[in-house]
């Protein structure tokens, strides 16, 4: 399956394996070698026998590329992954349907074993669908596709719903510092002015969930854990320029599914409503009676109320902090 010119299988998936879990150091020069050599290797034979163990080698470094999307690595990575995708997805094949339609994030890094397993034609085989559906080249360019949607998220159609990985990220940071265990080397104050930033910025589709964020901040900002009454004045800036948005909201929904009471729980979810793929993700996994329906965290009567309340509590906090130092 693979080129004579390749390292071996299970060398090469060990060193795609180790790029996905250490995928946050930035400018590392063997793994942009590896990542380069794994585009080149699926760039000159998109069709070929070999290009579905390519494809996994990219997805799997993925995060890698897509955290230091700065460099000249994403732009070559996502322009081999789309010609890819161009050369197969519509390539015939008589399959009702592909591994790649059921794939989730969480089984990422189990791919590294199929480049080896479907070489060896006479290794027992358990998987709920045949080779033949996994190197069809139809399945290889859904792959693609989800290995372009880690490097450049919402970019691509047709694949089960992800998070992106900065959101991930900062579900873990936020969530950690609310929790009151913040993760070494956060700046909490940077984190906290962050939250403000992003809701001050947001666009309509994306601001209700940041709207939720802060929520979820306030009431670690408003506790003893935060003194800086600049931070709180940013947090109220940031709620006082998006009500005007929701002015005039009214409702038929008579009495609103409240969003997640803990904060860690609000801000997991803020963050899902912040991106397509999250929105996606939070219906599919929404459970009946215990979360609370897409249209209520979405609709503009609820969100003014959260904004509302939040800013009220930030305003006396923020004011008590500057009478105790005498502003």
């Amino acid at each position: 399956m693979i080129d004579s010119t390749a390292p071996p299988l299970d060398e090469l998936a060990d060193s795609w394996s180790g790029i996905h879990e250490d995928y946050d150091d930035l400018h590392n020069d063997a793994y942009d070698r590896t990542v380069l050599d794994c585009a080149a290797r699926l760039s000159a034979d998109p069709g070929g026998e070999s290009a579905l163990a390519w494809t996994i080698g990219l997805l799997l470094t993925a995060p890698y590329v897509a955290w230091g999307e700065d460099d000249d690595v994403a732009p070559h990575v996502k322009a081999v992954l789309e010609a890819a995708d161009r050369t197969l997805r519509d390539r015939p094949c008589d399959h009702d349907d592909h591994p790649y339609q059921e794939h989730d994030a969480e089984y990422d890094l189990d791919l590294a074993e199929f480049p080896y397993q479907l070489a060896d034609e006479s290794a027992e085989w358990d998987e709920d669908h045949s080779r033949e559906q996994w190197l069809c080249p139809r399945n290889v360019a859904g792959f693609a596709r989800i290995a372009l949607d880690i490097v450049d998220p919402g970019s691509v159609t047709g694949i089960p719903p992800r998070l992106p990985l900065m959101d991930r990220r900062g579900i873990d940071t936020l969530s950690a510092i609310l929790h009151g265990y913040p993760e070494p080397g956060t700046d909490v104050g940077e984190e906290i002015s962050s939250v403000a930033f992003g809701l001050r910025i947001a666009g309509p589709e994306d601001r209700p969930g940041r709207l939720l964020i802060v929520m979820a901040v306030t009431w670690y900002a408003v506790s003893d854990f935060v003194d800086d009454a600049s931070l709180l004045d940013e947090l109220v800036s940031a709620l006082e320029e998006a009500l005007p948005h929701f002015a005039g909201a009214s409702c038929t929904h008579g009495v609103h599914v409240q969003p997640p009471g803990s904060g860690p729980a609000a801000v997991e979810t803020g963050i899902m409503l912040t991106s397509p793929g999250g929105r996606a993700l939070y219906e599919q996994g929404r459970r009946e009676g215990r979360d609370a329906p897409l249209e209520h965290l979405l609709c503009p009567a609820a969100l003014t109320e959260i904004a509302e309340e939040s800013l009220s509590v930030l305003r006396a906090r923020r004011d008590e902090l500057r009478r105790g130092a005498g502003q």
